[in-house]
């Protein structure tokens, strides 16, 4: 892996090359807000546009999205310049404007001094409670649990995740990474006792044979077994008793 040298908000930093920005400044203890960004998986990022920054090289300078713009020698990042600050303070608004139930997008709103957005807020059919239509969940599903039980419905302003045809999908195993990873909690998973209850279903756990605590759906068991050939008897036992 190559290293290399590059300058962020005026401090001198070696990276590996084409790792990207986010990474590399929260790596330096500088902050740079993001929401639709995760490192597991690939591709992941630049759709919420919160982690935008000013890209200086070769005498120019380009605002970039810093999770997924691949660090190059030569290159200085600004995170916290007077443009950066207005337009990433819009972004805010608009995303408030959108998910106005969203505790997340609110704390982001009063750390930039929002009260209120200047823009009118999502009602009606438009009207999303807590999703800003990242696809994050979508990701995860598909490249790390790797069922695909979800994709994104509509397009424009009504375009949000969910099950095919809003009905309870078939294929979805229960496992919650959808609503682990979703960046403003907005999957509502609801786990009452033995039963978890996610996207229209409502599923079995699995209690553990020492504690008796019920930790992992039965449904994603049986996907797991099925994919891998994974002895089932290893699930007997939740990971705190193993």
């Amino acid at each position: 892996m190559e290293k290399i040298k590059f300058v962020i908000d005026g401090k001198e930093v070696e990276a590996i090359r084409d790792q990207c920005v986010l990474d590399v400044a929260r790596q330096n203890g500088i902050y740079i807000p993001g929401l639709c960004y995760n490192p597991e998986v690939k591709f992941s990022g630049g759709s919420c546009r919160l982690c935008l920054v000013e890209a200086h090289q070769a005498g120019r300078m380009s605002l970039v999205t810093a999770c997924n713009y691949p660090i190059r020698e030569g290159l200085e990042i600004k995170t916290d310049t007077s443009l950066v600050k207005r337009i990433r303070k819009g972004i805010i608004e608009l995303l408030l404007a959108r998910v106005p139930d969203s505790d997340v997008i609110k704390e982001l709103a009063a750390e930039a001094g929002i009260d209120e957005p200047r823009f009118v807020k999502d009602e009606g059919e438009n009207y999303h409670s807590k999703c800003i239509a990242c696809g994050l969940c979508i990701q995860v599903c598909e490249e790390v649990v790797g069922v695909s039980a979800i994709a994104m419905l509509n397009r424009g302003p009504d375009k949000t995740p969910g099950t095919p045809y809003k009905k309870p999908s078939e294929v979805c195993i229960g496992c919650g990474a959808c609503a682990y990873a979703c960046p403003t909690d907005a999957i509502p998973m609801e786990d009452n006792g033995d039963t978890r209850k996610i996207w229209g279903r409502e599923f079995k756990m699995h209690l553990c044979s020492v504690c008796g605590k019920p930790y992992i759906p039965e449904a994603q068991i049986d996907w797991i077994v099925k994919t891998t050939g994974k002895d089932r008897v290893f699930f007997d036992k939740c990971p705190d008793c193993r």
